[in-house]
């Protein structure tokens, strides 16, 4: 017999923990470490609840029964584990990196999806993910056991933990709602390339699922493969996605330190001394002057989501233009994303802030992006109803209408809406400069084994070639995409 602990993987199928677990018995432990910290926001709790209602189902539908403790996971599992094997999944992707090395080092860890756990080779990891999203799912089991009593409910735990939730919502938490919402995008997914880069038109046409993964409601491999004889570009582009997802994970597991360090020791401290709370807030509360940069903020506020492209701009407005320190901005993201993931939110900021060291600067200009991703304003109108009455070829400047024009479109510059609080044609010149400036050293700082490791770079980035260029850099190997 076996105590079964679920953290982040809340489902029974194509789960590889319960599948090996003998007369498995599931629990789930309400931690406060996790449970009162301010980062696990009341939108995300909500989630997490809704999918232990479900999960909870789960079980009772096979015999089972799911039992909830509320305590420290280490005491709670000293106290059950006397008679019994504890089995979990490995898992890296948050921030209780010590009971997760407890974990490991005193109960029986199955490895997770295609993840390399605590090694450092990795020159198998594509053919060992891609034969994994081949193989069958994990087989349902259909037997389980009940021997331990839980210290409290579910019910009791939303009474303790639960908190109003202001944000609107596009799914509820739980494997059904998850598998509702697969299958609705299996009929969409044609629709999918064309509208991810488009913040209006990808609240509707994504997937959506990413906090059904996050959470473990679905997984990655089941998502795949429901897409697997699908030979549409569509479709190859979505499971891209997945695979990458993938890479993060792996990505975590190998830098447990991601979300506060910068990968390239070069740019460790990069803006952390400038900062500007006016400017920090201006840019949290969506009043920056920049109507998508605001629009986006807003969405986050509002909502829990946003699109890849505007997750990319907003970040990139935050270091690049407005020069703020990158993990305040990431720690915000973290905090309001529903699907708030430890490794695709601090790599990816990482990556937009220009930390790596060997990927092109992409700064986003803010009025370019209007017109590529929303060219008739629907989006900004949105979420900026200040702007609703302006018309769509004027919205992207709002700071250039006249006073005339103000009156028309009823909305003051400077009152109703704000001027721009920084010139990005100036701060965008100066991060380019400044980066220019930089590339050799932080080239250079490739010749260390450990900073090379937490890269990760893909096969495409030769080790040898960015060292050797470090010392005289090409033109080629520091990219800067303007105008993105």
């Amino acid at each position: 017999m076996a105590i079964i602990l679920h953290r982040f993987d809340l489902r029974v199928h194509d789960n590889p923990a319960v599948n090996k677990a003998e007369k498995p018995q599931p629990i789930y432990v309400f931690d406060p470490d996790l449970w009162d910290a301010q980062h696990f926001s009341p939108q995300r709790k909500r989630f997490v609840f809704e999918s232990l209602h479900d999960l909870k189902d789960q079980y009772e539908k096979r015999g089972g029964q799911l039992r909830f403790f509320h305590g420290d996971t280490r005491d709670v599992l000293r106290r059950v584990s006397d008679d019994h094997r504890v089995v979990f999944n490995k898992d890296a992707n948050h921030f209780q990196t010590s009971l997760e090395t407890h974990l490991r080092s005193t109960y029986h860890g199955v490895d997770a999806g295609a993840i390399q756990y605590g090694g450092r080779d990795r020159s198998t990891w594509s053919k060992q993910l891609s034969t994994w999203l081949d193989e069958e799912p994990e087989k349902t089991k259909s037997s389980f056991e009940t021997v331990v009593d839980g210290n409290t409910t579910l019910k009791a735990m939303k009474d303790k933990y639960g908190e109003p939730v202001q944000k609107d919502r596009f799914g509820r938490g739980g494997r059904r709602a998850g598998l509702e919402r697969l299958n609705a995008f299996k009929h969409r997914i044609s629709h999918y390339a064309a509208n991810i880069s488009s913040p209006a038109k990808a609240e509707q046409m994504t997937s959506h699922l990413s906090p059904y993964i996050r959470y473990g409601c679905l997984s990655v491999r089941e998502v795949h493969q429901a897409f697997q004889d699908d030979k549409e570009d569509n479709a190859a582009q979505f499971k891209d996605r997945l695979v990458w997802h993938q890479h993060f994970q792996q990505k975590r597991e190998d830098n447990p330190c991601l979300h506060e360090q910068a990968i390239n020791p070069v740019y460790q401290d990069l803006h952390r001394d400038k900062r500007d709370n006016a400017l920090i807030r201006a840019w949290k509360q969506g009043r920056t002057g920049y109507p998508l940069v605001d629009a986006t903020m807003r969405a986050l506020e509002q909502t829990g989501w946003m699109n890849f492209r505007m997750r990319a701009m907003a970040a990139s407005f935050y270091s690049y233009i407005l020069k703020q320190w990158w993990k305040t901005g990431a720690d915000h993201f973290y905090q309001h994303l529903v699907d708030a993931d430890v490794a695709i939110n601090y790599y990816q900021w990482q990556m937009q802030s220009g930390l790596v060291g060997v990927h092109a600067n992409r700064i986003y200009d803010p009025t370019k992006q209007v017109r590529d991703n929303d060219p008739n304003g629907a989006y900004i109108k949105r979420y900026v109803p200040e702007l609703c009455d302006v018309p769509a070829d004027k919205i992207a400047q709002p700071w250039q209408l006249t006073e005339g024009e103000q009156t028309k479109y009823d909305v003051v510059i400077g009152d109703d809406y704000p001027e721009p609080v920084v010139d990005y044609g100036t701060e965008a010149r100066q991060a380019r400069a400044y980066f220019k400036r930089k590339a050799p050293e932080a080239y250079e700082a490739f010749k260390d084994d450990e900073v090379w490791r937490r890269a990760s770079l893909s096969d495409r980035h030769s080790r040898e070639h960015i060292v050797e260029k470090a010392g005289g850099m090409q033109p080629a190997l520091t990219e800067f995409t303007e105008d993105s």
